[in-house]
């Protein structure tokens, strides 16, 4: 983890000069940095679910104020999504700390890169205090195919795992982005990509992810927000670890997709569940329970797909009630994928995705 006095000493080194942070509650750091640095803590900045982490997903959230310092809480998920000039008046440096997952549609890195380029606008420098993720270094699924497919859910040309750390993912930007700006990581201690094991106090990064498992799991099966029919728990304890709906066969489901699987590093077995949300809520509904079962050789977003090949092909019908293509391309980043699958092509849609992965890795920045 990120050593607080080394970030400290860093902003001393830096002068006594006002600061915004772009952070969440999950995090201490704002209460470590106002204790520490009082008033020149001057502004905070809020992604997605809001500062106190209370918005619900695609929820817009307002600016406020601190309840306690009387200090701004600008918010990046309402009225804009990238801090205006009028923000960062007044402010030499702006601080980032936020737990990313590294999925390039968990919005934390469309949040990190409008902030680099809303700075480097600003002139002023970027400090970002680096966090492991739960991926560790995995790299799985498909590229965004082109600028026109740029979003918040696909902000960047990375792949949908793109196994980089906050800290690495700010490097990159600003290299492939051509920023001027002044930017230092403060890098994480003791950590590197190979480990992929649950760290002590993991906390909840925004309100579906409620877990580690929840957060691993997160890009096996994400595609359920472009697919209404499959219900993934998005609102209790199992949230993205898991696949319903009443329909599903999920005892043939499970035996059926054990071995392809195998080399992806999940494992499935029958779970029935209530959902307290969505179109089932209330209802007991046949789930797919999902786990990591090999870490060192995960690929959350193959398994997704191959899991996603499984219910649509013993549930044609039932599974693409209600689908969302437009969705599902933003999702994946492109209408590559989409395409591949309505064709039932898998092993060139993964071949396309390697290919990619492999453009990729040649300009990763890894320094873990």
């Amino acid at each position: 983890m990120v050593e607080f006095e080394t970030l400290a000493e860093h902003l001393l080194d830096a002068g006594a000069e006002p600061f915004g942070l772009l952070t969440h509650q999950t995090l201490p750091t704002a209460d470590l940095l106002r204790d520490r640095f009082g008033t020149q803590l001057a502004a905070l900045f809020s992604p997605e679910h809001g500062y106190f982490g209370e918005a619900a997903a695609g929820e817009k959230t307002a600016d406020e104020r601190h309840p306690d310092w009387d200090i701004p809480i600008y918010s990046l998920y309402g009225d804009t999504r990238k801090p205006t000039p009028q923000m960062l008046e007044g402010l030499g440096r702006l601080v980032i700390d936020m737990q990313d997952l590294g999925v390039r549609c968990y919005t934390y890195l469309g949040t990190l890169k409008y902030a680099l380029e809303a700075a480097a606008e600003a002139g002023i420098a970027v400090t970002v205090a680096d966090r492991p993720i739960p991926l560790g270094g995995v790299v799985d699924g498909p590229m965004r195919s082109s600028l026109e497919f740029a979003s918040f859910v696909a902000p960047v040309n990375v792949p949908l795992c793109y196994g980089m750390t906050p800290g690495e993912a700010a490097t990159w930007i600003v290299r492939e982005e051509g920023l001027d700006l002044d930017l230092t990581v403060i890098q994480v201690d003791a950590w590197n990509h190979f480990m992929r094991d649950p760290w002590p106090n993991f906390m909840p990064p925004s309100p579906s992810i409620k877990s580690w498992d929840s957060a691993v799991m997160y890009p096996a099966s994400v595609f359920t927000e472009a697919f209404p029919a499959l219900d993934c728990d998005r609102s209790g304890p199992l949230a993205f670890r898991i696949l319903g709906a009443p329909w599903l066969n999920a005892t043939t489901l499970a035996e059926q997709l054990r071995g392809p699987l195998a080399v992806c590093g999940i494992k499935l077995r029958p779970y029935r569940y209530t959902p307290s949300s969505g179109k089932y809520a209330g209802q007991r509904v046949n789930g797919l329970l999902m786990s990591c079962d090999a870490p060192a050789a995960f690929y959350p977003v193959t398994g997704g797909m191959l899991i996603l090949a499984g219910i649509t092909a013993l549930h044609p019908e039932a599974a693409m009630e209600g689908f969302r293509p437009d969705w599902f391309d933003k999702l994946y980043g492109g209408p590559g994928t989409r395409e591949f699958f309505e064709k039932r092509a898998f092993s060139e849609m993964f071949a396309d995705w390697i290919e990619g992965q492999e453009s990729y890795i040649n300009t990763r920045i890894s320094i873990y």
